[in-house]
């Protein structure tokens, strides 16, 4: 991951990267807590083999604005309890009080809720639920983009594999998690092909 000085890029500066953090295998999903203190990286796969990642990387803005060698402060695995495990972890989201974050894993077909205090206070098992996805029609879920309401009750997940075949049915599935069950409470199919990023927008009552 590059950890880029916005002042110095917008001052013309050819080198405004401060440090580059070394993560398990390719990052790709990015989020960044609500107070801006943590940033939470995916790391989904190797962009060199044919090799999946199984973890998020936790990274401590105020070490890593100062290029700081510990800057990542937390390594956790998701998805799996099988070190070797191979479970492509997508687009992470926080909980609006940044207390939990949520992970949807694509290879595993799960979704992942690490504590983020547990997490950088070193504890071995910081991911506090895991919650298995389906599919109506019984096809892998295949889990990718994340959202949270802004009361933190729900997280809503995007997923589906991607489908070529002609005739098109559009493979898209969308599932509401109650987070504070723990559990999927809806599930809505039929939303286009392969979708990755969503987002969410709520009513002023």
């Amino acid at each position: 991951m590059s950890v880029i000085d916005l002042e110095r890029a917008l001052k013309g500066q050819r080198s405004p990267e401060i440090m580059r953090i070394r993560t398990q295998m390719g990052p790709w999903g990015i989020t960044t807590s609500p107070d801006g203190r943590w940033v939470v990286a995916a790391n989904r796969e190797s962009p060199q083999g044919a090799c999946e990642g199984n973890t998020i990387s936790i990274i401590d803005v105020d070490l890593a604005r100062v290029g700081a060698a510990n800057a990542e402060v937390a390594r956790v695995r998701v998805g799996t309890d099988d070190p070797n495990g191979q479970t492509r972890p997508f687009i992470p989201s926080f909980t609006p009080n940044r207390r939990e974050i949520i992970v949807p894993n694509f290879r595993s077909d799960n979704v992942s809720i690490v504590d983020l205090k547990r997490a950088v206070n070193g504890d071995r098992n910081p991911e506090i639920a895991r919650i298995p996805l389906t599919r109506p029609d019984g096809r892998e879920a295949r889990p990718k983009g994340s959202a949270v309401t802004s009361d933190g009750h729900y997280a809503v997940i995007s997923g589906g594999a991607r489908v070529t075949a002609v005739p098109f049915t559009p493979s898209g599935t969308v599932w509401i998690i109650d987070l504070r069950k723990r559990e999927v409470v809806a599930t809505v199919t039929g939303v286009g092909n392969d979708p990755y990023g969503l987002a969410l927008a709520e009513a002023n009552h």
